[in-house]
């Protein structure tokens, strides 16, 4: 069993058991450099360099005459030393008068560039969920990479932009992925009547297609069955985060209740648009 993640540890402590296919931002990096060059001092800089290679365990990038390229290091070094870089420069900068207002930016180029990490306040970088919530909503967001798939694209991230703790809303989570799961469900079954997702329309559409994809496996049809009867209670279940309440009804999801229904809702939007 893995161990649970440490406050202030480097993000390469904390998550690289394996490869791991990560978000990135090229926007998120410039700035990150500009707020490496903002915050540190000449000499910071220099022993930031020391720290790299002694800590991550790489090979700092220089020029021919031995010049630092820090430019280099945020831009193109891979993201995992990019990330735990944050720690280091946050490190150096805790003793100072500056550290509150480093913290912030930092906080605020993670969020602004729609990076899925969150900054504790020891300065570890952490997944904003967990490593597995991100290795599925990844998933997710690349099998939707098909034109034809943009809107559901679209409702996905926007879904998955409401963990940000500026912004945080169950609700609008689980609204945001049965958006994207009925937008990908009405492409798949492709059926010009058919305007929502429910379960008649599972039954009546989806369900074929499925069956025709598995028509070599003895036992498709009880397969089948039972995984459109899991999926139409997911729709159930997220049905009523849809619309509005009374006042006087709290209407805002628990964000634990939440992250289990998305985690559900991608799992099944991964199944069926793999779907010929």
């Amino acid at each position: 069993m893995a161990l649970p993640p440490v406050e202030g540890a480097l993000f390469r402590r904390n998550y690289v058991r394996e490869p791991v296919a990560l978000p990135d931002s090229a926007r998120a990096r410039q700035r990150l450099f500009v707020f490496f060059i903002d915050f540190l001092s000449q000499d910071q800089q220099a022993n930031f360099v020391t720290e790299v290679e002694r800590l991550l365990g790489i090979e700092y990038p220089r020029a021919g005459n031995g010049y630092p390229l820090h430019g280099y290091f945020w831009r193109r070094e891979g993201i995992i030393d990019v990330l735990s870089g944050i720690t280091l420069v946050l490190r150096a900068l805790s003793r100072g008068r500056l550290i509150q207002r480093a913290l912030a930016t930092a906080r605020g180029i993670i969020a602004e560039e729609g990076l899925h990490y969150r900054i504790d306040d020891a300065f570890g970088v952490h997944y904003l969920v967990d490593e597995e919530f991100t290795r599925v909503s990844e998933a997710a967001l690349a099998g939707l990479g098909q034109p034809r798939f943009a809107a559901a694209s679209h409702a996905l991230d926007e879904a998955l932009s409401h963990l940000d703790p500026g912004r945080q809303s169950g609700k609008a989570l689980i609204r945001g992925v049965f958006e994207a799961v009925e937008s990908a469900f009405l492409v798949v079954v492709n059926q010009p009547n058919v305007n929502r997702l429910n379960a008649q329309s599972i039954d009546a559409h989806l369900k074929p297609i499925l069956m025709a994809r598995h028509a070599t496996y003895g036992e498709a049809k009880d397969k089948v069955d039972r995984a459109m009867e899991m999926f139409k209670a997911w729709v159930h279940s997220a049905h009523p985060f849809r619309h509005g309440a009374p006042l006087d009804q709290i209407h805002e999801a628990p964000i634990d209740l939440a992250i289990m229904s998305a985690t559900q809702g991608m799992g099944f939007l991964r199944y069926f648009v793999a779907t010929p």
